[in-house]
Protein backbone atom coordinates (compact mmCIF):
# COMPACT_ATOMS: atom_id res chain seq x y z
CA UNK A 1 0.00 0.00 0.00
CA UNK A 2 1.21 3.63 -0.83
CA UNK A 3 1.78 6.28 1.29
CA UNK A 4 1.55 10.23 1.78
CA UNK A 5 3.38 12.18 4.60
CA UNK A 6 1.44 14.42 6.17
CA UNK A 7 1.98 17.69 4.33
CA UNK A 8 0.30 15.74 1.19
CA UNK A 9 -2.19 15.08 2.91
CA UNK A 10 -3.48 18.43 3.90
CA UNK A 11 -3.33 19.70 0.28
CA UNK A 12 -5.36 16.47 -0.53
CA UNK A 13 -7.82 16.70 2.06
CA UNK A 14 -7.78 20.47 2.17
CA UNK A 15 -7.18 21.24 5.86
CA UNK A 16 -4.10 22.36 7.72
CA UNK A 17 -0.65 20.54 8.17
CA UNK A 18 -1.58 21.63 11.76
CA UNK A 19 -4.82 19.87 11.55
CA UNK A 20 -3.40 16.35 10.05
CA UNK A 21 -0.89 15.78 12.50
CA UNK A 22 -3.38 16.54 15.58
CA UNK A 23 -5.26 13.65 13.87
CA UNK A 24 -2.39 11.29 13.40
CA UNK A 25 -1.17 12.04 17.40
CA UNK A 26 -4.80 11.49 18.67
CA UNK A 27 -5.35 8.16 16.23
CA UNK A 28 -7.90 9.20 14.24
CA UNK A 29 -6.42 8.51 11.04
CA UNK A 30 -6.14 4.42 10.89
CA UNK A 31 -2.53 3.00 9.73
CA UNK A 32 -0.66 6.66 10.43
CA UNK A 33 2.42 6.12 12.00
CA UNK A 34 5.52 8.36 12.77
CA UNK A 35 8.68 7.74 10.60
CA UNK A 36 11.39 10.03 12.86
CA UNK A 37 9.84 13.56 12.39
CA UNK A 38 7.78 12.46 9.62
CA UNK A 39 4.13 11.14 9.94
CA UNK A 40 3.22 8.87 7.00
CA UNK A 41 -0.21 8.09 6.49
CA UNK A 42 -1.70 5.17 3.49
CA UNK A 43 -3.09 6.80 0.12
CA UNK A 44 -6.36 4.94 0.51
CA UNK A 45 -6.85 6.77 4.17
CA UNK A 46 -10.01 8.90 4.51
CA UNK A 47 -9.98 12.26 5.87
CA UNK A 48 -11.24 12.26 9.74
CA UNK A 49 -14.54 14.06 10.08
CA UNK A 50 -14.14 17.67 11.63
CA UNK A 51 -15.58 17.76 15.69
CA UNK A 52 -15.72 21.19 15.39
CA UNK A 53 -19.04 20.94 13.00
CA UNK A 54 -20.48 17.30 14.60
CA UNK A 55 -23.04 20.28 16.25
CA UNK A 56 -24.29 21.37 13.30
CA UNK A 57 -23.56 19.07 10.16
CA UNK A 58 -25.81 20.23 8.25
CA UNK A 59 -23.33 23.02 7.01
CA UNK A 60 -21.36 22.13 4.67
CA UNK A 61 -17.82 24.14 4.83
CA UNK A 62 -16.10 22.83 2.00
CA UNK A 63 -18.51 24.46 -0.32
CA UNK A 64 -18.11 27.99 1.40
CA UNK A 65 -17.41 31.21 -1.00
CA UNK A 66 -14.07 31.81 -1.77
CA UNK A 67 -11.95 34.34 0.71
CA UNK A 68 -11.69 36.61 -1.99
CA UNK A 69 -14.06 37.02 -5.20
CA UNK A 70 -11.27 36.17 -7.52
CA UNK A 71 -10.34 32.71 -9.50
CA UNK A 72 -6.34 33.17 -8.39
CA UNK A 73 -6.07 33.57 -4.93
CA UNK A 74 -3.05 33.58 -4.92
CA UNK A 75 -3.06 36.92 -6.88
CA UNK A 76 -5.13 38.65 -4.09
CA UNK A 77 -3.62 40.19 -0.54
CA UNK A 78 -3.88 36.88 0.96
CA UNK A 79 -0.54 36.67 -0.28
CA UNK A 80 1.26 39.73 0.68
CA UNK A 81 5.17 38.54 1.98
CA UNK A 82 7.54 36.31 0.02
CA UNK A 83 8.31 33.55 1.85
CA UNK A 84 5.12 33.46 3.57
CA UNK A 85 3.32 30.95 1.48
CA UNK A 86 3.00 28.04 3.87
CA UNK A 87 1.87 30.44 6.57
CA UNK A 88 -0.77 31.99 3.84
CA UNK A 89 -1.94 27.88 3.41
CA UNK A 90 -2.27 27.29 7.24
CA UNK A 91 -3.89 30.32 7.95
CA UNK A 92 -6.73 28.97 5.51
CA UNK A 93 -7.34 26.60 7.68
CA UNK A 94 -11.31 27.45 8.52
CA UNK A 95 -11.69 28.30 4.90
CA UNK A 96 -11.01 24.16 3.33
CA UNK A 97 -12.07 25.60 -0.35
CA UNK A 98 -9.94 28.52 -0.56
CA UNK A 99 -7.57 26.67 1.42
CA UNK A 100 -7.28 23.86 -1.27
CA UNK A 101 -7.34 26.44 -4.14
CA UNK A 102 -4.62 28.73 -3.21
CA UNK A 103 -2.07 25.53 -2.36
CA UNK A 104 -3.09 24.62 -5.80
CA UNK A 105 -1.80 27.65 -6.72
CA UNK A 106 1.37 28.24 -5.03
CA UNK A 107 2.48 24.36 -6.68
CA UNK A 108 1.86 25.77 -9.96
CA UNK A 109 4.07 28.55 -9.12
CA UNK A 110 6.44 26.38 -7.92
CA UNK A 111 6.37 24.30 -10.82
CA UNK A 112 5.04 21.27 -9.11
CA UNK A 113 2.47 19.93 -11.93
CA UNK A 114 1.33 16.67 -10.88
CA UNK A 115 0.34 17.74 -7.53
CA UNK A 116 -1.54 20.52 -9.58
CA UNK A 117 -3.45 18.48 -11.89
CA UNK A 118 -4.12 16.52 -8.53
CA UNK A 119 -5.52 19.47 -6.70
CA UNK A 120 -7.81 20.57 -10.31
CA UNK A 121 -9.27 17.31 -11.16
CA UNK A 122 -10.03 17.10 -6.93
CA UNK A 123 -11.70 20.71 -7.35
CA UNK A 124 -13.91 19.87 -10.88
CA UNK A 125 -15.01 16.58 -8.98
CA UNK A 126 -15.84 17.57 -6.14
CA UNK A 127 -16.54 21.75 -5.90
CA UNK A 128 -19.40 23.64 -7.08
CA UNK A 129 -18.70 27.18 -6.25
CA UNK A 130 -18.17 29.66 -9.67
CA UNK A 131 -14.86 30.93 -8.59
CA UNK A 132 -13.53 27.67 -7.37
CA UNK A 133 -14.70 25.62 -10.44
CA UNK A 134 -13.24 29.03 -12.66
CA UNK A 135 -9.84 28.66 -11.02
CA UNK A 136 -9.40 24.88 -11.02
CA UNK A 137 -10.01 25.24 -14.63
CA UNK A 138 -7.51 27.62 -15.17
CA UNK A 139 -5.32 25.73 -13.22
CA UNK A 140 -5.81 22.27 -15.09
CA UNK A 141 -5.29 24.04 -18.63
CA UNK A 142 -2.22 25.96 -17.96
CA UNK A 143 -1.36 22.04 -16.28
CA UNK A 144 -2.17 20.68 -19.16
CA UNK A 145 -0.19 22.98 -21.19
CA UNK A 146 2.94 22.19 -19.35
CA UNK A 147 2.55 18.20 -19.67
CA UNK A 148 2.17 19.32 -23.86
CA UNK A 149 -1.78 17.26 -23.36
CA UNK A 150 -3.97 18.54 -25.43
CA UNK A 151 -7.03 16.17 -24.31
CA UNK A 152 -6.88 17.37 -21.01
CA UNK A 153 -6.36 21.09 -22.46
CA UNK A 154 -9.40 20.73 -23.78
CA UNK A 155 -11.19 19.19 -21.16
CA UNK A 156 -10.27 21.94 -18.72
CA UNK A 157 -11.17 24.57 -21.42
CA UNK A 158 -14.65 22.57 -21.08
CA UNK A 159 -14.72 22.93 -17.64
CA UNK A 160 -14.48 26.37 -17.83
CA UNK A 161 -17.34 26.24 -20.60
CA UNK A 162 -19.70 24.52 -17.71
CA UNK A 163 -19.19 26.94 -14.31
CA UNK A 164 -22.28 27.61 -12.63
CA UNK A 165 -22.63 31.36 -13.63
CA UNK A 166 -25.39 33.07 -12.46
CA UNK A 167 -25.23 37.17 -13.82
CA UNK A 168 -24.22 38.20 -16.69
CA UNK A 169 -20.61 40.02 -15.02
CA UNK A 170 -19.61 36.18 -13.69
CA UNK A 171 -20.42 35.12 -17.57
CA UNK A 172 -18.08 37.67 -19.08
CA UNK A 173 -15.54 36.38 -16.49
CA UNK A 174 -16.00 32.99 -17.80
CA UNK A 175 -15.38 34.90 -21.52
CA UNK A 176 -12.47 36.08 -19.72
CA UNK A 177 -10.79 33.02 -18.18
CA UNK A 178 -10.99 30.98 -21.50
CA UNK A 179 -9.15 33.86 -23.42
CA UNK A 180 -6.28 34.29 -20.72
CA UNK A 181 -6.07 30.13 -21.28
CA UNK A 182 -5.81 30.78 -24.97
CA UNK A 183 -3.38 33.55 -24.47
CA UNK A 184 -0.89 31.33 -22.56
CA UNK A 185 -0.55 29.91 -26.16
CA UNK A 186 0.02 32.70 -27.64
CA UNK A 187 -3.83 33.43 -29.40
CA UNK A 188 -5.40 36.53 -29.06
CA UNK A 189 -8.69 35.83 -30.89
CA UNK A 190 -11.09 35.14 -27.86
CA UNK A 191 -10.74 38.15 -25.72
CA UNK A 192 -14.13 40.26 -24.84
CA UNK A 193 -14.11 43.67 -26.52
CA UNK A 194 -14.28 44.98 -23.07
CA UNK A 195 -11.13 43.88 -21.84
CA UNK A 196 -9.34 44.96 -24.82
CA UNK A 197 -9.70 48.31 -24.01
CA UNK A 198 -8.45 47.50 -20.15
CA UNK A 199 -12.33 48.01 -18.47
CA UNK A 200 -12.47 45.66 -15.71
CA UNK A 201 -15.07 47.75 -13.51
CA UNK A 202 -17.76 44.85 -14.21
CA UNK A 203 -15.52 42.51 -11.74
CA UNK A 204 -15.08 42.27 -8.51
CA UNK A 205 -12.35 44.41 -6.66
CA UNK A 206 -10.54 40.96 -5.32
CA UNK A 207 -10.03 40.45 -9.27
CA UNK A 208 -8.44 43.56 -10.42
CA UNK A 209 -4.89 42.45 -9.72
CA UNK A 210 -4.84 39.21 -11.74
CA UNK A 211 -7.02 41.40 -14.08
CA UNK A 212 -4.25 43.60 -14.67
CA UNK A 213 -1.69 41.05 -15.18
CA UNK A 214 -3.30 39.08 -18.12
CA UNK A 215 -4.32 42.69 -19.66
CA UNK A 216 -0.34 43.34 -19.86
CA UNK A 217 0.38 40.05 -21.33
CA UNK A 218 -2.29 40.74 -23.78
CA UNK A 219 -0.83 44.31 -24.82
CA UNK A 220 3.17 42.18 -24.45
CA UNK A 221 1.67 39.53 -27.53
CA UNK A 222 -0.12 42.15 -29.29
CA UNK A 223 3.05 44.48 -29.32
CA UNK A 224 5.21 41.79 -30.81
CA UNK A 225 2.45 40.97 -33.35
CA UNK A 226 2.74 43.99 -34.72
CA UNK A 227 6.53 44.56 -34.28
CA UNK A 228 7.04 41.23 -36.63
CA UNK A 229 4.06 42.50 -38.93
CA UNK A 230 1.48 39.64 -38.46
CA UNK A 231 -0.99 42.15 -38.63
CA UNK A 232 -1.03 46.39 -39.12
CA UNK A 233 -2.42 48.45 -36.62
CA UNK A 234 -3.39 52.42 -38.18
CA UNK A 235 -0.54 55.32 -36.42
CA UNK A 236 1.45 52.21 -34.91
CA UNK A 237 4.11 50.27 -36.73
CA UNK A 238 7.06 48.52 -35.51
CA UNK A 239 8.28 48.92 -32.36
CA UNK A 240 5.97 51.71 -31.60
CA UNK A 241 3.94 49.68 -29.12
CA UNK A 242 6.30 47.78 -27.39
CA UNK A 243 8.10 51.19 -26.42
CA UNK A 244 4.97 52.51 -24.84
CA UNK A 245 4.65 49.19 -22.81
CA UNK A 246 6.83 50.25 -19.53
CA UNK A 247 4.86 53.43 -19.42
CA UNK A 248 2.14 51.35 -18.87
CA UNK A 249 3.21 48.62 -16.83
CA UNK A 250 5.48 50.79 -14.34
CA UNK A 251 2.72 52.69 -12.44
CA UNK A 252 0.76 49.10 -12.18
CA UNK A 253 3.93 47.79 -10.49
CA UNK A 254 4.03 50.86 -8.07
CA UNK A 255 0.19 49.95 -7.48
CA UNK A 256 0.87 46.34 -6.69
CA UNK A 257 3.64 47.43 -4.11
CA UNK A 258 0.85 49.35 -2.35
CA UNK A 259 -1.58 46.54 -2.48
CA UNK A 260 1.26 44.09 -1.12
CA UNK A 261 -0.26 41.59 -4.04
CA UNK A 262 3.81 39.70 -4.21
CA UNK A 263 2.79 37.92 -7.28
CA UNK A 264 0.99 40.48 -9.44
CA UNK A 265 3.72 42.30 -8.77
CA UNK A 266 6.49 39.74 -9.86
CA UNK A 267 4.47 39.02 -13.01
CA UNK A 268 4.36 43.01 -13.97
CA UNK A 269 8.36 43.32 -13.27
CA UNK A 270 8.69 40.30 -15.68
CA UNK A 271 6.53 41.14 -18.39
CA UNK A 272 8.03 44.72 -18.17
CA UNK A 273 11.43 43.38 -18.20
CA UNK A 274 10.13 41.61 -21.71
CA UNK A 275 9.12 44.61 -22.64
CA UNK A 276 12.40 46.62 -21.97
CA UNK A 277 14.74 43.76 -23.38
CA UNK A 278 12.97 43.20 -26.52
CA UNK A 279 13.61 46.55 -27.62
CA UNK A 280 17.19 46.56 -26.35
CA UNK A 281 17.19 48.56 -22.75
CA UNK A 282 18.69 45.49 -21.07
CA UNK A 283 19.69 47.48 -18.20
CA UNK A 284 16.29 48.61 -17.31
CA UNK A 285 14.46 45.60 -17.81
CA UNK A 286 17.75 43.91 -15.52
CA UNK A 287 16.35 45.89 -12.76
CA UNK A 288 13.10 44.56 -12.74
CA UNK A 289 14.77 40.77 -13.04
CA UNK A 290 16.77 41.35 -10.32
CA UNK A 291 13.29 42.54 -7.92
CA UNK A 292 11.30 39.88 -9.57
CA UNK A 293 13.97 37.23 -8.29
CA UNK A 294 13.98 38.32 -5.16
CA UNK A 295 10.61 38.34 -4.67
CA UNK A 296 10.89 34.82 -5.89
CA UNK A 297 13.12 32.88 -4.10
CA UNK A 298 12.40 33.12 -0.38
CA UNK A 299 9.11 30.43 -1.50
CA UNK A 300 11.11 29.13 -4.80
CA UNK A 301 8.20 30.23 -7.04
CA UNK A 302 10.14 29.15 -10.26
CA UNK A 303 7.86 28.35 -12.33
CA UNK A 304 6.59 32.00 -12.55
CA UNK A 305 10.79 32.42 -14.00
CA UNK A 306 10.32 29.36 -16.12
CA UNK A 307 7.00 30.96 -18.15
CA UNK A 308 9.13 33.70 -19.14
CA UNK A 309 12.81 32.49 -20.22
CA UNK A 310 12.08 32.28 -23.80
CA UNK A 311 11.43 35.87 -24.60
CA UNK A 312 14.22 37.66 -21.89
CA UNK A 313 17.14 35.10 -24.20
CA UNK A 314 20.23 34.90 -21.86
CA UNK A 315 19.33 37.85 -19.77
CA UNK A 316 16.86 36.13 -16.90
CA UNK A 317 19.50 32.71 -16.93
CA UNK A 318 22.20 35.44 -16.06
CA UNK A 319 20.12 37.28 -13.50
CA UNK A 320 19.53 34.09 -11.89
CA UNK A 321 22.54 32.30 -11.85
CA UNK A 322 24.15 34.96 -10.31
CA UNK A 323 22.07 35.21 -7.64
CA UNK A 324 21.21 31.48 -6.98
CA UNK A 325 22.93 28.76 -8.69
CA UNK A 326 21.26 25.76 -7.38
CA UNK A 327 17.50 28.05 -8.30
CA UNK A 328 18.84 28.73 -11.64
CA UNK A 329 19.92 24.52 -12.19
CA UNK A 330 15.80 24.29 -10.96
CA UNK A 331 14.66 26.87 -13.27
CA UNK A 332 16.30 25.44 -16.08
CA UNK A 333 15.22 22.01 -15.58
CA UNK A 334 11.57 23.62 -15.46
CA UNK A 335 11.97 25.39 -18.83
CA UNK A 336 12.97 22.75 -20.78
CA UNK A 337 9.43 20.59 -19.50
CA UNK A 338 7.84 23.88 -20.13
CA UNK A 339 8.95 24.39 -23.69
CA UNK A 340 8.38 20.64 -24.49
CA UNK A 341 4.58 20.53 -23.61
CA UNK A 342 4.24 24.20 -24.54
CA UNK A 343 5.10 23.76 -27.77
CA UNK A 344 2.75 20.80 -27.97
CA UNK A 345 0.25 22.51 -27.09
CA UNK A 346 0.84 25.70 -29.08
CA UNK A 347 1.48 23.76 -32.51
CA UNK A 348 -1.14 21.20 -32.24
CA UNK A 349 -4.15 23.22 -31.19
CA UNK A 350 -3.14 26.85 -33.51
CA UNK A 351 -2.14 24.45 -36.03
CA UNK A 352 1.42 26.44 -36.12
CA UNK A 353 4.57 25.29 -36.32
CA UNK A 354 7.07 27.04 -33.97
CA UNK A 355 10.20 24.85 -33.11
CA UNK A 356 11.83 24.15 -29.76
CA UNK A 357 15.08 23.36 -31.46
CA UNK A 358 16.48 26.60 -31.90
CA UNK A 359 19.09 28.18 -29.55
CA UNK A 360 18.27 30.61 -27.22
CA UNK A 361 21.05 32.70 -29.94
CA UNK A 362 19.19 31.93 -32.39
CA UNK A 363 15.65 32.06 -31.22
CA UNK A 364 16.94 35.66 -30.50
CA UNK A 365 18.63 36.99 -33.33
CA UNK A 366 15.23 35.53 -35.34
CA UNK A 367 12.92 37.41 -32.96
CA UNK A 368 14.62 41.03 -33.95
CA UNK A 369 15.16 39.67 -37.78
CA UNK A 370 11.53 39.19 -37.29
CA UNK A 371 10.64 42.93 -35.64
CA UNK A 372 12.32 44.08 -38.48
CA UNK A 373 16.18 44.87 -37.45
CA UNK A 374 18.69 44.42 -40.10
CA UNK A 375 21.97 42.12 -39.33
CA UNK A 376 23.99 45.04 -38.44
CA UNK A 377 21.55 46.67 -36.46
CA UNK A 378 21.49 42.95 -34.77
CA UNK A 379 25.08 43.14 -34.52
CA UNK A 380 25.46 46.13 -32.61
CA UNK A 381 21.98 45.19 -30.53
CA UNK A 382 23.41 42.07 -29.03
CA UNK A 383 27.46 43.24 -29.46
CA UNK A 384 28.37 40.22 -31.78
CA UNK A 385 30.36 39.84 -35.00
CA UNK A 386 28.00 40.13 -38.20
CA UNK A 387 29.20 36.62 -39.00
CA UNK A 388 27.53 35.55 -35.96
CA UNK A 389 24.24 36.81 -36.94
CA UNK A 390 24.26 36.04 -40.07
CA UNK A 391 25.41 32.02 -39.46
CA UNK A 392 22.54 32.23 -36.60
CA UNK A 393 20.00 33.52 -39.00
CA UNK A 394 21.37 30.55 -41.83
CA UNK A 395 21.13 28.03 -39.18
CA UNK A 396 17.65 29.22 -37.93
CA UNK A 397 16.05 28.86 -41.42
CA UNK A 398 17.70 25.54 -42.05
CA UNK A 399 16.21 23.98 -38.87
CA UNK A 400 12.75 25.65 -38.98
CA UNK A 401 12.01 25.13 -42.37
CA UNK A 402 12.20 28.99 -43.34
CA UNK A 403 12.53 30.32 -46.58
CA UNK A 404 13.62 33.89 -45.69
CA UNK A 405 13.74 35.64 -42.57
CA UNK A 406 10.80 36.96 -42.77
CA UNK A 407 9.47 33.85 -42.24
CA UNK A 408 10.75 33.14 -39.24
CA UNK A 409 8.10 34.79 -37.63
CA UNK A 410 5.82 31.84 -37.82
CA UNK A 411 8.59 29.67 -36.16
CA UNK A 412 9.44 31.87 -32.78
Amino acid sequence: MGKMNAKEAALKWGISLRRVQEHCRTGRIIGAERLGKVWMIPVDAHRPEDRRMSHHKEQDISHQPLIRKSPFLDMTDLYSVPGSAEQCIEKLSDYPESQALFAAEIAYSRGEIDKVVAHAENFLNSYSGFYAVTGAGMLLALAAMWKGDVTLWKQARMHLFEAPWKTEDQRDQIALSLACVDSAIRSLQAYPEWFTRGKFEHLPFSSFPAAKVFYIKYLLVFAQELASEKFSLPDVTGMGLMKTLPYIIEPMISQAMADKTVIPEIYLRLLCAIAYHQYGDDRSASEHLDKAIDLVLPDRLFGILAEHRRQLDYLLDERLEYKDKEAYMKYKELHQELLSGWTKIHNAVLERTVSMHLSIREREIARLAAFGLSNQEITERLHISLSAVKKALYDAMNKTGANRRTELKYYI
